[in-house]
């Protein structure tokens, strides 16, 4: 019966009998006898033969969802069974993004071997979309996001709260009526700019100004255009980016104002070329998340991994 439904299954995928005869390493007669006695045993067609290339039946949908149901159920055991293994193995898969990946995540693993010797971690670096596309297929165990996730699927922690900063090139006329919000790379990088003697500025002072801004769909994009409308104003956007690190470089090169974590100037070589504000606006702040799936169950070595993080917080980040 599962040979069966591999062989319908692959016809659907290729919509083609002699794609997927080609594909299974079997003849298409014997292929199409296979789909024929399937057919047969159901009592209605599964494929619309009249169509080029050919369609499913509504019976046919009704058949293929269930197979890729049973397919999920499977990958969900591997999964499960993987997760055992990893539990003697001591291994856990972690994603991030770049800035993570480069800046915290290194440090972080090699305390947390130190603390568990008999552990060991894998890093992957991913966008946001890559990065949840892996966490559902279990290529990584648990993944640091920003993005608010499908609580129904996954569990999350609030790791850390990190505020949003714009990092403006001091060669803008701009900072020179806005000297009281101004700050240096160190007041950031040393947390002094959390203090409350340090207002906040409305971004509708940079109006006129051009932005950058990460590309659409990364959180940081809906969120550095939501401060601007409230602000009162459509942001110029001058370039879309991928990473939130270039877009903080090419700030340094003064190409336009940027969106930033104030995390990144701990990591990072102090610069004379920027100025940072703190924005008045309460979407400047957003936690740090760690998900993982609720099923199969998270390992040992994966809560033992979260324990961890939560009693490493970063300060001022």
């Amino acid at each position: 019966m599962l040979k069966n439904m591999e062989y319908v299954y692959a016809v659907y995928v290729k919509k083609s009998f002699s794609k997927a005869a080609e594909e299974l390493y079997i003849s298409q007669p014997a292929l199409s006898a296979t789909i024929k006695k399937v057919e047969e045993e159901i009592g209605l067609p599964i494929f619309d033969r009249s169509s080029n290339p050919i369609q499913l039946t509504p019976a046919g949908e009704y058949y293929i969802q269930n197979i890729e149901n049973i397919m999920n159920l499977e990958k969900e055991m591997r999964s499960y069974f993987d997760s055992l293994l990893d539990n003697n193995r001591g291994t856990i898969n972690v994603g991030a993004a770049s800035f993570f990946c480069t800046s915290i995540l290194p440090t972080i693993a090699q305390n947390f071997q130190l603390e568990y010797p008999d552990y060991t971690i894998n890093i992957l670096e991913a966008n946001a979309d890559d990065l949840m596309k892996c966490l559902r297929t279990g290529i990584v165990d648990i993944i640091i996001d920003v993005e608010k996730r499908d609580t129904k699927l996954f569990e999350s922690v609030v790791w850390e709260e990190e505020q949003i900063l714009l990092a403006v090139p001091i060669s803008y006329e701009v900072n020179n009526s806005l000297e009281k919000y101004r700050l240096g790379f160190d007041d950031v990088a040393s947390g002094r700019y959390l203090s409350e003697k340090y207002p906040k500025v409305s971004l509708k002072e940079f109006e006129n100004e051009n932005f950058l801004f990460m590309k659409k769909g990364n959180d940081l994009y809906q969120r550095g255009l939501k401060m601007c409308r409230k602000a009162g104003f459509t942001p110029n956007v001058s370039m879309y980016l991928d990473q939130l690190l270039t877009s903080y470089y090419i700030a340094c090169n003064g190409k336009g104002i940027a969106f930033v974590r104030a995390g990144v100037t701990q990591f990072l070589e102090a610069t004379d070329k920027l100025y940072f504000y703190k924005i008045d606006d309460e979407n400047s702040y957003r936690n740090i998340m760690l998900y993982y799936k609720k099923s199969p169950p998270l390992s040992k070595v994966g809560m033992d991994f979260i324990d961890f993080m939560n009693k490493k917080k970063l300060v001022g980040i």
